[in-house]
């Protein structure tokens, strides 16, 4: 199986998070790291302002995973979003059948399995952005970080972001981050070095720690996480399990739960809105990513891999391109900042664009090492702030056409 975003690229490695201690297996479908007891919560949340609607799903399948399913859904942002298809297909090895639970959405996507608890982790994420007032606590930040809260398992331990960030691993796109950032563990570390004050961040103000705390589990852990469950769906569905509660369709909506969740604007959803009101792209890129969720949640119900397949390339694709948007807009601002004499906002920007170019700047690296190392010289806090004038949007419009994005598709800086 190719990875998501290297079959966009046409490159040979292959993509398998499916393999992460992270993985999920247990009882609710997965075993992640940094459990603690606690009384269960399993509420699920009413969301205003976001993408609201209804769909339906249906299945049915014997022995080998075959059948037919349908979504469609409705909704509105400061926009619509719809989705509807069907697929058949067939694959081999394990499968079940039979109708598939009527579950609620959650903003928006209705999920084949259970996932309430998975997408309350957005409220952890949420819960430290509040803690971001004069003076900071760090201490509260690191316990929610690291002990959770709002996610419960019904074994009563407590999903935590730093499990997620920190899990030793070996796989081949894990691998391939491992080898671009040189540090095994380089997630928890970017987060936990601005929680600290250390390392990159040693010595460097509130407002710069900041960026790498909130920047770094909003966009980089979470987006890991998310992009883990696809992954992870598809190599159950290689394997031919198509279950909607243990298999490929709940890993494939534990994705959304770690995107969007019951408080989307907490999320990577929550970015790639903001982002596409500063490019004058609106809600293209989440209505599309919801989309893309609902055509491959029916294609893993109906036992078709390529179409789960396409659906996940289309995700990642659009996931560069909110930080496309996210490392073009800082850069903008660090000029701002540098031209009114303003060094130390314009620190806080250069942290605020690192943190949202790590996202994906493997991804750049891969089709062009010169592209990426120039956006990075402009953004990693081992060097000053310099006016990067047209160095990010030049380097990063020269991998449009590798990654398969259109100028249309990032806009314009408003």
């Amino acid at each position: 199986m190719k990875t998501p975003w290297r079959s966009i690229l046409g490159l040979l490695v292959v993509m398998l998070f499916g393999s992460m201690l992270v993985a999920c297996g247990g009882d609710d479908g997965e075993d992640r790291p940094g459990s603690v007891a606690v009384d269960p919560k399993s509420e699920v949340v009413s969301v205003s302002g976001v993408k609201s609607g209804t769909n339906s799903v249906s299945a049915s399948g014997t022995g080998s995973a075959s059948g037919t399913s349908s979504a469609s859904g409705t909704g509105s942002a400061s926009g619509t979003s719809s989705a509807s298809g069907t697929g058949t297909g067939s694959a081999s090895g394990t499968s079940t059948g039979g109708a598939v639970k009527d579950y609620d959405s959650i903003s928006g996507y209705k999920p084949a399995s259970d996932v309430t608890t998975h997408a309350l982790v957005v409220k952890d994420v949420g819960e430290i952005n509040a803690l971001f007032t004069d003076p900071y606590d760090y201490s509260a930040i690191n316990a929610i970080y690291t002990d959770g809260k709002n996610s419960v398992k019904s074994s009563g331990s407590v999903r935590t972001i730093k499990g997620a960030a920190s899990a030793e691993r070996s796989e081949d796109i894990w691998d391939d981050y491992v080898a671009y950032y040189g540090d095994a563990n380089w997630l928890d570390t970017f987060v936990s070095s601005a929680i600290d004050g250390t390392g990159p961040f040693a010595g460097e103000s509130d407002g710069v720690r900041k960026q790498g705390i909130q920047k770094g589990i909003q966009n980089q852990v979470m987006i890991a996480w998310a992009i883990h469950e696809l992954v992870a769906a598809l190599a159950k569905a290689d394997d031919g399990n198509f279950d909607a509660e243990k298999g490929a369709p709940h890993n494939w909506d534990e994705a959304w739960a770690f995107y969007a969740g019951v408080e989307p604007g907490s999320g990577p959803f929550g970015t790639a809105e903001k982002r596409g009101g500063n490019f004058g792209t609106g809600t293209a890129v989440n209505d599309a990513i919801l989309k893309a969720m609902d055509d491959g949640r029916d294609a893993l119900l109906a036992g078709d891999v390529a179409g789960a397949q396409a659906a996940s390339d289309e995700i990642i694709r659009q996931i560069q391109i909110t930080y496309i948007q996210a490392s073009i807009r800082y850069a903008s601002k660090m000029t701002g900042d540098l031209e009114s004499g303003d060094a130390e906002k314009a620190r806080i920007h250069q942290a605020e664009g690192w943190a949202f170019f790590r996202v994906i700047a493997p991804m750049i690296d891969a089709v062009d090492p010169s592209a990426a190392a120039a956006i990075d010289g402009i953004y990693n806090l081992s060097n000053e702030p310099s006016d990067p004038g047209s160095i990010v949007i030049d380097a990063l419009e020269s991998t449009y056409s590798a990654l398969g994005i259109s100028p249309s598709e990032v806009g314009t800086l408003q």
